[in-house]
Formats: C-alpha cells, structure tokens, sequence
C-alpha cells in the first residue's frame, strides 16, 4: 500500500483520516506543526509522527517528502479562524502551495485538497462571514488545478462532530440548504479518493446524503 503524508493530522479531520488510512492498510506519516503534538497521536503499526510545519520552506518540505518517500499527500490543514486574515492565508493558501511545489517536486502520484463546499462561488463567500477563508481556498485549488499534480479536491459543506454514517450526496457550487457532514465521513471520504483511480484530477463537492460513500466515488464518470 502507499505512503502517505497527512498534513494537519492534529485537527480533527486529519487526524481521523490518519487512522482510517492506518486501518485501509497504507503507512501513514502523521504531520503536525510542533513536536509537543505527537503526543496526542495513538500508538499503532504504520502511523507515524512527523514534524511539518506550514511556515517552513518548500525545500525543508521537499526533503522530508524525499526522506519518507512519500506517494500521496492529504492536505488537511487550516488556520482555523485563529489569526486573522494573515494567518488564514499564511496556512490555507500560501502553505498548501509549498505543500503542493513540494510534491510537485518529488513526484508525488496524488495529491488530496480538503477545501470547502462553496469555495467557487463569490455570493457564499460574502454571505459567509469568513470571506478570507472561502478566498484562501478558492485560490490554492486554482493553484493545485493549474500543477502537474495528479489531484482530488474534496469540498464538504460545513463540518460537524456527529457520528459518521459512511453515507454521502454530490452538491454543486455550494449548493443553497446543503446540510452538514461529519467529519467522520469527509475523513472516509480521504480514504476512499486515495484508494479510488476515478477521484484522480476531479473537484469532489459533498454533504451527507443516503448512498455509501464508496457507491458515490464509483458513480463518478
């Protein structure tokens, strides 16, 4: 199975797609921003810590994608409100697009952008009261569209901690009314692009719905 380099892995969504890939099989490297962090992650064959930080350079990212030879790279990283505008384009755009000239770099065979349902659409954007956010978002999967990355952009609509139910519907453009998803079920949603050719080089936009998951990324044209 691949090698896999969660960048995030100490939010919630990262961290659940970190052991969800541990139990699919692959050999997870689990990337937090500070050594303190590791310690939060569970102790389990072929789940590792590692140290990576969005405001390092690319070239430090480059040697530690080399180092663990890294196949795929999931992006679940973001500020998460905390800083303002400039810590939300510091991690969110201008983090993801080293990530992303990184991976570019090391040949990296696919490369996972967790964004949000929305991030094309100007009108959501001004109605969301997180513009700087919804703006981040839309520009680095402009970014990771125009690479030479192989690439899979996951948007969910907004996220909740409820119970996962391994079930989800295909939106469009932030689609009016969506309802949530739980974070169990984007991070099975990471899986299952990374275990799934048909994900490769598409813009995946979702909320919870009546169909497995697996079902739907089959369904994809």
């Amino acid at each position: 199975m691949a090698k896999v380099l969660v960048i995030g892995a100490h939010g919630k969504v990262g961290h659940l797609a970190a052991l969800d890939l541990v139990e699919a099989g692959d050999t997870v490297y689990a990337g937090f921003r500070s050594p303190n962090q590791f310690e939060d992650l569970e102790t389990k064959d072929r789940l590792n810590p590692v140290l990576f930080d969005l405001t390092m350079s690319a070239e430090d990212m480059v040697k530690i994608l080399t180092d663990y030879q890294i196949d795929q790279v999931v992006f679940s990283a973001g500020a998460g409100g905390k800083g303002g505008a400039e810590r939300t384009t510091e991690v969110d755009l201008d983090g993801a697009v080293k990530a992303m000239e990184a991976a570019e770099k090391t040949g990296v065979k696919q490369f996972v952008m967790v964004s949000a349902a929305g991030a094309d659409n100007r009108v959501i954007w001004k109605k969301s009261g997180i513009y700087t956010y919804f703006m981040m978002k839309h520009y680095a999967d402009r970014f990771l569209q125009q690479s030479n990355l192989p690439y899979t952009i996951l948007r969910p609509t907004t996220l909740s901690d409820s119970a996962g139910t391994g079930r989800l519907q295909l939106i469009e453009d932030g689609q009016a009314g969506a309802s949530s998803v739980s974070r169990a079920d984007v991070a099975q949603a990471i899986v299952t692009s990374l275990h799934n050719p048909k994900a490769l080089n598409r813009v995946i936009e979702f909320t919870s719905g009546d169909e497995p998951i697996k079902t739907v990324f089959e369904k994809l044209d």
